[in-house]
């Protein structure tokens, strides 16, 4: 599970049938403070309704990724498990 903050959506012009109706964000790996890492974005489908710049876990645990979307010759890989409440 990764500690990730959502930086934009992910848009395909051809996707896997798998994908089809699961919005794909890309999320940004952080350390605990809030400090992005170095390392690129990840895409990952969302299950919760996660919005721009929000906090969220992601798992990278790809035969559950593939159980979500009911097929286990999907390419997806990431999923976003949890959106992270943060007092403002």
């Amino acid at each position: 599970m990764l500690l990730c903050r959502v930086v934009g959506n992910a848009v395909a012009a051809h996707a896997h049938p798998s994908l089809k109706g699961f919005t794909m964000l890309l999320c940004q790996r952080e350390e605990a403070d809030g400090t992005p890492t170095d390392e690129a974005p990840i895409v990952a489908i969302d299950l919760f309704g996660a919005g721009m710049h929000q906090r969220v876990f992601v798992s990278t645990d790809g035969i559950g990724a593939r159980g979500i979307v009911h097929d286990e010759h999907s390419p997806i890989r990431n999923y976003v498990q949890g959106v992270i409440d943060e007092e403002n």
